[in-house]
């Protein structure tokens, strides 16, 4: 197999960080991302979702209320914070193509730093994008499909052989973004990934156990595809929500370009319960998960991490289901870290970025952060989440592969230098849906040039524009 070469320094420095740390001590990692969710969670207010495993580890954990990914697109995200670095450092502007850029062929990825530092490390379903696993990284690295061949979300049915248990299926008429459609299934979930995944997560967490009686720790990442489209789960998900019940997107704020005809209210309903259903179908798979920590009696050693890899938008702003823009709802999203001997069961208002991953887990488990890995380290709001802390989330999109729009998100106001060129400032802290644009209000014409500054400095450091 080729391997990329890395830096020897590095990764000596590395071993001798984590022999200091003590072995038998070093904690492990639990790495485990939900594709597509959103902050539809009881733990962030939102009580029509089914969730009692999210609520158990939030109950565990510190919730970061303003955690912003770099890029609101699944591979770009993923590539970022795996990397430690932002989209413009790494050259990932869409889902295609090698995790594993140009511009990181010398990068050590996060999983690949605890590899090389003496970490046993596996990788279960969508962690990387599916096809662009970065093999390295790993000494076991499986999708979770039949055969471990790649089956890419769209095909699932079809290719999982469901298609004989689908009892009912709908698609979005009208709106923008991706869209939305379902499949229910009147069997067959354990031939679905996830649940395969959430059930082969519980092994190795048992054999992770095992080896940290011989004083190897473990980096887990478990990727769970739901509750991205399409939204395939078991007619019982379906049943906890049922569509006349459903609420429909609030009205207001602009409508995001490229929004197609409106949404009628029962397709608008169709939507939201097809999405809501896959919430809880992962759901149960991570209790999956959580059930092994507890039988492993794991949780006084293992950090555990859970998040979305970006937002969503569920049909607002006029009928927008996707992610890909900058507001608030595409580029903050869910994120519950539980540490031992950290805060639990406690929100943190302070804004962090999915770049402050990497060396937040390395800092936690006594290993110095690679050269060239960018973010910072939160590791002082799991102590005490209200602690004193200035930082500023930046995230971007790009238009024709070319980094293009950007938003600048601190504790009160965004930001957003949006792709078509228009420009939206909002205070979140009195408009958190980013309804009205401020752009021409006077009366913060000075917090707007402060804002604008920061994003002329990032643009000036990260894109090289003058």
């Amino acid at each position: 197999m080729f391997r990329v070469r890395r830096p020897l320094a590095v990764l000596f420095t590395c071993g001798i960080a984590l022999a200091a740390f003590g072995r038998a001590a070093a904690p492990n990692v639990l790495f485990i991302i939900a594709d597509d969710l959103t902050k539809t969670l009881p733990a962030y207010g939102y009580p029509l979702a089914r969730t009692p495993n999210v609520d158990r580890l939030a109950a565990r954990s510190v919730r970061f209320d303003r955690a912003y990914c770099q890029y609101p697109v699944c591979s770009p995200s993923r590539t970022s914070f795996l990397s430690g670095r932002r989209p413009e450092h790494t050259g990932m502007y869409g889902n295609s193509g090698s995790s594993r850029t140009p511009l990181l062929k010398d990068a050590v990825f996060l999983p690949e730093h605890f590899k090389a530092s003496g970490y046993f490390t596996a990788r279960l379903g969508k962690v990387f994008h599916i096809g662009s696993d970065v093999p390295e990284c790993w000494d076991v690295t499986e999708e979770g499909s039949p055969g471990k061949g790649i089956v890419y979300q769209p095909q699932e049915v079809e290719k999982l052989g469901l298609t004989s248990l689908v009892t009912a299926t709908h698609r979005l008429k009208g709106g923008g973004g991706e869209g939305a459609s379902y499949a229910i299934l009147s069997g067959g979930a354990d031939q679905l990934i996830d649940v395969r995944n959430g059930k082969r997560a519980a092994e190795l967490l048992k054999q992770g156990a095992q080896q940290n009686a011989a004083g190897k720790p473990f980096f887990l990442a478990v990727g769970f595809r739901r509750p991205h489209l399409p939204h395939i789960a078991p007619f019982g998900f379906f049943d906890l929500y049922p569509a006349e019940k459903m609420p429909l997107p609030e009205a207001g704020g602009p409508k995001i370009s490229g929004t197609k005809s409106d949404v009628a209210a029962a397709d608008s309903r169709e939507a939201l319960r097809g999405y809501l259903a896959c919430v809880s179908f992962m759901d149960e798979q991570l209790g999956r998960v959580l059930d092994a920590l507890d039988a492993q009696h794991l949780w006084d050693n293992t950090i555990v991490v859970l998040l979305g890899d970006h937002g969503y938008l569920l049909g607002s702003r006029g009928g927008w289901w996707g992610k890909g823009v900058l507001y608030n709802e595409a580029a903050s999203t869910a994120l519950f870290v539980a540490a031992p001997g950290k805060a639990k069961g406690v929100g943190c208002a302070r804004v962090v970025e999915f770049l402050d991953f990497y060396p937040t887990l390395a800092e936690l488990c006594g290993l110095p952060a690679p050269a060239g890995v960018e973010g910072k380290s939160f590791v002082p709001l799991l102590a005490k989440p209200d602690a004193p802390w200035n930082h500023v989330a930046y995230t971007m999109i790009a238009k024709d592969n070319q980094p293009a729009g950007l938003a600048v998100s601190n504790e009160r106001f965004r930001y957003l230098e949006n792709a078509d060129g228009s420009l939206e400032f909002f205070d979140v802290k009195a408009d958190p849906r980013e309804w009205h644009n401020l752009t021409s209000d006077s009366a913060h014409a000075s917090d707007l040039a402060a804002m604008k500054k920061l994003a002329a400095d990032y643009k000036a450091r990260f894109r090289g524009v003058p």
